[in-house]
């Protein structure tokens, strides 16, 4: 059987203040062309469906609308879903019953029996062919764990390895026992390549949310993953895979390569997996394209961006970030910059400023909540900037903060 595997849409994303919509219906289209064309029988979704616990009803419509559409369009087709770690998982499962007449099965929520235990038989979802009563193979269906569904003292890899472990051994006792299995999971595993800038995974600090890929790829034919938003392989066993996610979601992805997991398995756990890669609709350009420049360069740079010409549409305009470097504060740049801008062909996102002996890191300065209360906001501006410049705020900038605190206070 054909099985697709995605994950991390984040449906309702905004970037740097734009929306996506037209984005994730790009994404969304080319996924249901490739389910047609790949004759898939079954869609894996591994979490972070939305981009945040509470989404908008626009979200959700136009998640809903795929799933109607794929199920309208290849009879028959199995869904998966399970919750992320910014999903809601009451919300994901609220409509479960409707959902499961069209054969769309989500797992958000832990649920147990009265001896307080989870039901081990919720996260066991049989996969069959289209058209087809006899599973192929099984599937293991496990939702983000947060810190109250570990049994109590488990820590989460610990506590992963138990809820995979029971899970599997209860497939191994029914009446599918000796068919092929597939995990679904979504969790950050050791050896997994992240963006060293910027963490959209909302990863913990510290590394407290590691897992080790042994903890699920034991007896497993195939992972399937989400949580980490580049699409790799990891762990020693060869069969754990994070499909990454759908669209880049910092400019520090912006040489991600998008896509989702064709994978095709028998009863025998005969496995084959391929990639099929996508082009979001939108990509990320960085001025310069790599490292900083000075303020006279950069605005050479944007000069020769391509000219909107009119062109009312810029569904397809890229995402813009300026990375400069100075060693003073140069407000002017901002206003050079936007009117620049103004006529050409993209969407801006950021000014990023770095020092040129890169003292732009975190500062080791520690301000005691007493001393913040004494501070007014000049005096704290004052102080950042000596700390970051080395030299007294100057005049002109003193004069623009003023401004800027005197209009705040009026309104």
């Amino acid at each position: 059987m054909k099985i697709i595997h995605t994950a991390d849409w984040h449906l309702g994303n905004t970037f740097h203040r734009h929306d996506r919509e037209l984005e994730h219906r790009h994404f969304l289209s080319w996924l249901l062309a490739l389910l047609q064309t790949e004759d898939a029988d079954a869609l894996l979704v591994s979490g972070d469906v939305f981009d945040t616990s509470n989404p908008s009803a626009q979200a959700e419509r136009l998640f809903y609308d795929f799933l109607q559409q794929a199920v309208t369009a290849l009879p028959g087709l199995q869904v998966v879903v399970t919750a992320g770690n910014h999903d809601s998982a009451a919300r994901l499962e609220a409509p479960r019953a409707l959902l499961e007449t069209q054969g769309i099965t989500v797992r958000g929520l832990v649920r147990r029996g009265e001896d307080g235990q989870p039901d081990w038989e919720q996260f066991v979802v049989p996969l069959c062919e289209r058209g087809g009563s006899e599973p192929v193979c099984m599937c293991v269906a496990m939702p983000f764990l947060r810190t109250v569904d570990l049994p109590a003292g488990q820590q989460l890899e610990e506590g992963l390895s138990h809820y995979f472990t029971q899970s599997l051994l209860h497939v191994r006792r029914g009446k599918h026992g000796s068919l092929p299995c597939i995990a679904m999971g979504h969790f950050y595993a050791s050896g997994a390549q992240i963006a060293a800038e910027e963490h959209s995974e909302r990863l913990v600090v510290g590394g407290q949310d590691v897992v080790d890929a042994k903890v699920v790829s034991h007896n497993f034919s195939y992972v399937a993953l989400g949580h980490i938003h580049k699409a790799q392989q990891v762990g020693a066993q060869g069969q754990v895979y994070y499909a990454g996610s759908a669209l880049p979601m910092s400019f520090s992805e912006r040489n991600y390569v998008h896509g989702v997991q064709v994978i095709e398995i028998d009863k025998e756990g005969h496995l084959e997996v391929g990639r099929a890669e996508y082009e979001p609709l939108r990509s990320l350009l960085s001025v310069p394209s790599r490292g900083v420049a000075s303020p006279d360069e950069v605005l050479g740079l944007l000069r020769d961006l391509p000219s909107a010409n009119g062109d009312a549409d810029n569904s397809a305009w890229p995402y813009l970030e300026i990375r400069i470097r100075s060693d003073r504060p140069t407000p002017e740049l901002m206003a050079d910059a936007t009117q620049i801008l103004s006529t050409k062909a993209v969407n801006f996102c950021r000014m990023v400023a770095q020092r040129p002996d890169e003292v732009g890191q975190p500062s080791e300065t520690a301000f005691s909540l007493e001393r913040l209360r004494s501070l007014t906001p000049l005096q704290m501006a004052e102080a950042i900037y000596e700390e970051r410049y080395g030299s007294p705020l100057p005049a002109e900038l003193r004069l623009r903060f003023e401004k800027a605190v005197e209009k705040a206070h009026e309104q």
